[in-house]
């Protein structure tokens, strides 16, 4: 998937522990879902042997670095549109680490507890391509693993 320079291209993981079926699960992400728009969405219950319980889901967001009204810089357009990401989450913009060049970074909530009513537990942005593939290409994983421990 291609991106301009100016689109924020964002990774939203959450995770619902409390809901016992994947029809309270969507309907509790529904809210979100449909004000964010994601480009790709990703939903699936918590496999019984992981770290993680309940119901998670992976959202692709791309929205506008939006000029604030100095014009701004890179790194500070990108603040802007995450902190208002994180408020509608539910999780502390402070918390959020940019990288060394100010064009991506991380937020990742405190504890499981913090307070995102969708449970949003990771956000990771970047401006232009996809935090988990920024270099837009298709990954061809062909190694079996057969040689990790």
């Amino acid at each position: 998937m291609r991106f301009s320079s100016d689109d924020l291209v964002c990774r939203i993981a959450c995770n619902l522990e409390q809901v016992h079926t994947a029809d309270e699960a969507m309907r509790a992400w529904l809210p979100l879902v449909s004000e964010l728009r994601p480009v790709s969405a990703a939903f699936e219950a918590a496999h019984p042997d992981g770290l993680r319980r309940g119901y998670l889901a992976d959202l692709l967001v791309v929205s506008s670095l939006q000029d604030g009204a100095g014009g701004g810089s890179t790194r500070s357009r990108l603040l802007a549109a995450v902190d208002a990401l994180a408020v509608r989450l539910g999780l502390d913009p402070a918390d959020f680490e940019t990288d060394e060049d100010g064009t991506g970074g991380a937020l990742k909530a405190k504890d499981e507890q913090d307070g995102s009513p969708y449970g949003a537990y990771l956000v990771l942005a970047l401006t232009g391509a996809d935090p988990l593939n920024p270099d837009g290409e298709e990954k061809d994983y062909a190694d079996t693993g057969e040689d990790l421990p």
